[in-house]
């Protein structure tokens, strides 16, 4: 992607990182805002971009919203045909291989990209000057180049532009609680924050030696399309199948799994961007050709605390409680939502507060958030600049685990270095 020279880069980006709970992030005239197109209970045409497993899900979600009267699905696209056969015929909607067709289609209003990582930056962007609101699973962009995400908040606002990132546990009501109870004091002085995502045993979604013998490049697959902005590489089933597993699609479970773990936190506790990221890890259990580590551990310094270590691999099962720790109560998150215990060292009349969920986390609910945000023009739960801050630590820490440094980042200049 090209690195525009505007001169007023690092002051946009900081009034719209300062402006993330704001309603809309404005920069000059953009596409007309859905109020000015549409009445408030029409529903919202979505065309789906990358069709494969994750873009099942949501398709299948996205039916029983239309149900519900909410949405219209109205075009699929894929690569490849098999999987857009199959998308095209379970929803009626128009069928495109070339993602570019489908953002020329006016009946489109928004577009879920579910494609492989190094395409939702450039996605993202085409389709918001296309004038289309996005829901983009996560993570929001390419784990290497920081451009990417500082070009897709600049994008969202350019045009005005709403946009949802899939990281749908931050529609489980229990983070809004906590925020709550972490802006009230009830925690003191943030100290250190924990979660972790582990697993054991086949994952086909990491498997490298994956196959489809469906799979023809030139006939049922544009494999060059694919690529994209990747490496040129001669065509292997497993990168198609399993790009999670290769550096030039994916980061592993430091971009699959840490968003999930990530957004929550950064917003819970107020934070946005990292003061220093270290990371660790590595490759010890599978050696059957993926390049990504089995176990992958980042520790980020935020500017005036707290600590946060985030855990992750595929090859033992045995995680970590997701806490955080104040200096005058420890919060820990689990079964029906939260509670509070006091540190009795320092808070001695303290009481144990349990904290129940009133909503569950869910696609259909994230879903609702992004469509009414839509309509509303308000920021959905998961948003651009709330991704861009989880971005830069989640780039911090792959180019750390790869390098062996220590990353430090730049607020005046929005870059990192090594330390």
């Amino acid at each position: 992607m090209q690195r525009r020279k505007d001169l007023n880069r690092r002051e946009f980006l900081h009034q719209a990182a300062t402006a993330a709970g704001a309603t809309l992030l404005t920069a000059g005239v953009g596409p007309k805002l859905w109020a000015q197109v549409a009445g408030a209970n029409e529903r919202v045409n979505i065309g789906v971009i990358g069709c494969g497993g994750m873009g099942n899900s949501h398709i299948s979600t996205l039916l029983k919203l239309r149900e519900e009267g909410l949405v219209n699905i109205v075009a699929v696209c894929d690569v490849y045909t098999k999987r857009l056969d199959r998308a095209a015929a379970r929803t009626g909607a128009k069928p495109y291989r070339d993602y570019r067709r489908l953002l020329e289609d006016p009946e489109v209003d928004a577009v879920l990209i579910a494609t492989p990582d190094h395409w939702h930056a450039p996605m993202t962007i085409a389709a918001a000057d296309a004038g289309k609101d996005v829901y983009c699973e996560k993570p929001m962009t390419y784990w290497k180049d920081l451009r990417e995400p500082q070009e897709v908040v600049r994008a969202i606002a350019r045009n005005q532009r709403v946009m949802q990132v899939g990281t749908q546990g931050m529609s489980d009501s229990i983070w809004e609680q906590v925020a709550e109870r972490i802006q009230a004091g009830a925690l003191g002085t943030l100290i250190h924050a924990q979660a972790s995502d582990c697993r054991n045993g086949y994952i086909a979604l990491y498997d490298p030696t994956r196959t489809d013998p469906d799979l023809k490049p030139g006939e049922t697959l544009d494999w060059d399309l694919w690529l994209g902005p990747a490496p040129k590489r001669p065509f292997e089933p497993g990168r198609y199948l399993s790009f999670r597993v290769f550096w030039d699609y994916s980061g592993g479970v430091g971009t699959d799994f840490f968003p999930h773990l990530l957004t929550p936190l950064v917003q819970a506790m107020g934070l946005t961007f990292p003061k220093r990221v270290t990371a660790s890890g590595g490759l010890y259990y599978y050696h059957d050709g993926r390049e990504v580590p089995d176990i992958f551990s980042l520790v980020i310094e935020y500017p005036q605390g707290p600590s946060v270590l985030l855990l992750g691999g595929v090859a033992n099962d045995t995680g970590l409680p997701i806490q955080i720790r104040g200096q005058q109560a420890t919060l820990t998150i689990g079964g029906p939502g939260a509670v509070v215990d006091p540190q009795r060292a320092v808070n001695k009349e303290g009481q144990r507060e349990e904290i129940a969920r009133t909503r569950r986390a869910s696609l259909a609910e994230h879903w609702k958030d992004f469509l009414q945000s839509v309509k509303t023009r308000e920021k959905p739960r998961s948003h651009e600049v709330l991704g861009y801050y989880v971005m830069t630590a989640l780039h911090m820490g792959i180019t750390s685990y790869l390098t062996g440094r220590t990353l430090e980042f730049d607020p005046q200049t929005e870059q990192t270095r090594p330390v």
